[in-house]
C-alpha cells in the first residue's frame, strides 16, 4: 500500500529542516526521500518515480531555482521554499517551472495542503 502514496523529494541542505519536513510529510500520508545538494537531487529524481519536489533555493553546489528550470522532466508538483518571499523571488521560482513559492519557515500543513492541490488528492 505504500506504493501508492505519492514520493515527494525534500531536498534540503539544512540537516534539521530535512528532517523536520520529511517526517512531517511521513506523517502525513506521502513517502519522503532527502537529499542534501543539487547533484544528489538530480540523481534522485532519476532513480526514484518522484511525485513531488520540495527544494530550498540556496544549495551548497548550486540553485535549487536552477535545477527546477533545468529539468527536462519535472515532478507533478514543485515547490520552492526560501527565506525570501518577495515579489521577484517568487515570480523566479514560478518562470523556472516550479508550481508554488514559500517562505521559511513553512507551515507544515500549508504545505501538505499545497502538494494534496497539486497532486489531485483529498487531503
Amino acid at each position: 500500500m505504500t506504493d501508492q502514496l505519492p514520493q515527494v523529494l525534500v531536498l534540503d541542505d539544512d540537516d534539521d529542516t530535512a528532517a523536520l519536513l520529511s517526517m512531517a510529510l511521513r506523517r502525513r500520508g506521502f513517502r519522503a526521500l532527502v537529499a542534501r545538494t543539487c547533484e544528489e537531487g538530480r540523481s534522485q529524481l532519476a532513480e526514484s518515480a518522484v511525485d513531488a519536489l520540495v527544494t530550498d533555493v540556496s544549495l551548497p553546489d548550486g540553485s535549487g531555482v536552477a535545477l527546477v528550470a533545468s529539468l527536462a522532466h519535472r515532478p507533478r508538483a514543485v515547490i520552492v521554499v526560501s527565506g525570501f518571499g518577495g515579489d521577484d523571488d517568487r515570480e523566479k521560482s514560478l518562470k523556472a517551472g516550479a508550481h508554488a513559492h514559500m517562505v521559511k519557515p513553512i507551515d507544515v500543513a500549508r504545505l501538505v495542503a499545497t502538494l494534496n492541490e497539486l497532486l489531485g488528492r483529498s487531503g
